[in-house]
């Protein structure tokens, strides 16, 4: 979603670093970050863990809800579906199940569903975190809902 969607749909935006989150609205009790897919969310709560839980709890003192919108596989929503998910090194690779297998090509196995979950679940219990997953062409309006600004198509 670029800036210019913004302001070519009536909405003022002013461009700054945020400490925390892609998206946030003067009032609003969110902020919002995207991820292009599961993969990057991976990405974020595995290999950047610390980094990741740093910015949480930058949002919880700040009074603040992170919704982390992962804009892949809205079916994600449902928790039990994220364990069905498997790396993009693992898909690449197929030399085992990477959800029931140790792996045979690499060091250490990569991230899948399985664990991904847990992180998840403890992010959200121990830190706050809210994850959303939704369609990329729902993310201009699901943005909008939580930032409680207007959306027009």
């Amino acid at each position: 979603m670029k800036h210019s969607w913004w302001a070519a749909h009536g909405v003022a935006v002013e461009r700054r670093k945020l400490d925390t989150g892609d998206y946030w609205a003067e009032g609003s009790r969110y902020l919002v970050d995207t991820k292009r897919d599961v993969q990057e969310l991976a990405g974020n709560v595995g290999r950047d863990h610390d980094r990741f839980v740093r910015e949480l709890d930058r949002a919880t003192a700040d009074g603040k809800v992170l919704v982390i919108l992962v804009e892949e596989h809205p079916e994600y929503e449902r928790p039990e579906l994220i364990e069905t998910w498997v790396s993009g090194v693992c898909r690449r690779c197929r030399r085992c199940n990477p959800l029931t297998d140790e792996c045979r090509a690499k060091r250490r196995k990569p991230m899948n569903g399985p664990q991904l979950r847990k992180i998840l679940d403890a992010l959200h219990e121990r830190h706050g975190a809210r994850f959303m997953f939704c369609d990329r062409r729902e993310t201009a309006r699901i943005v909008s809902d939580l930032l409680g600004v207007r959306y027009e198509q």
